[in-house]
C-alpha cells in the first residue's frame, strides 16, 4: 500500500521530482519496448513509466503556468 505525506503520494512526490534523464530513459523504453540494456519493458514497468511521467510532465506544465 503506498503511503500518503500531506495530500500527494509517496509515487507522486517521487514522479514530480524526477531527473530529466530519468524521464528521458522512461520515454525512449516506453517507444521501444524495451530498456537500455535490450530487457523487455513489462505490463508492470510500463505502467508505472506512464504514471510517472505523468505526473512529472503534470508539475513542469503548471510551473509553466
Amino acid at each position: 500500500m503506498e503511503k500518503s505525506i500531506g495530500w500527494l503520494s509517496l509515487f507522486e512526490q517521487l514522479s514530480l521530482n524526477l531527473p530529466h534523464e530519468i524521464c528521458k530513459e522512461f520515454r525512449i523504453a516506453l517507444t521501444l519496448g524495451y530498456w537500455k540494456n535490450g530487457l523487455q519493458l513489462s505490463d508492470k514497468q510500463r505502467k508505472i513509466c506512464e504514471q510517472a511521467l505523468f505526473y512529472s510532465e503534470k508539475n513542469k506544465s503548471s510551473i509553466m503556468h
